[in-house]
């Protein structure tokens, strides 16, 4: 198993993100909000994470989007065929790394079942954004 997170695994993009805001669908959960859209189960996993400065200062940001990055990658089999966009709430900055880390599998899981959690309705404003033309 390689020790990096290529950037084949990435969702790095603007138009991917957007694809996968306005196509996917949405799982939350207490700590998560995460859009997803399956793929090929051939195809490896790609992860977009997307923290607000709601959650904190950089450093604080920056060690969520660690744990996250480190357990998407250390469970390809759970991930394989996905492209995800996780958005970690406020309510996860009260959790330790291992505890993070964990309730992000669980879902993972979740989204990897055969039987998928049924989509929960997107918001209005992502549902599908119209460009002014001016």
């Amino acid at each position: 198993m390689s020790f990096t997170f290529p950037r084949t695994r990435r969702i790095r993009r603007r138009c991917d993100f957007e694809h996968i805001y306005e196509h996917g669908q949405l799982y939350q959960d207490a700590l998560f909000r995460i859009f997803y859209v399956r793929k090929s189960p051939t195809e490896p996993g790609r992860l977009g994470i997307s923290v607000g400065k709601k959650l904190g200062k950089a450093h604080v940001r920056n060690r969520l989007k660690r744990i996250l990055r480190e357990a998407f990658r250390l469970h390809p089999e759970l991930t394989a065929g996905l492209d995800v966009i996780i958005q970690p709430r406020p309510e996860v900055l009260a959790l330790t790394n291992a505890q993070i880390s964990r309730r992000f599998v669980e879902a993972l899981a979740a989204l990897s079942s055969p039987s998928p959690p049924s989509p929960s309705p997107l918001p209005a404003p992502l549902r599908k954004r119209r460009r002014r033309e001016g």
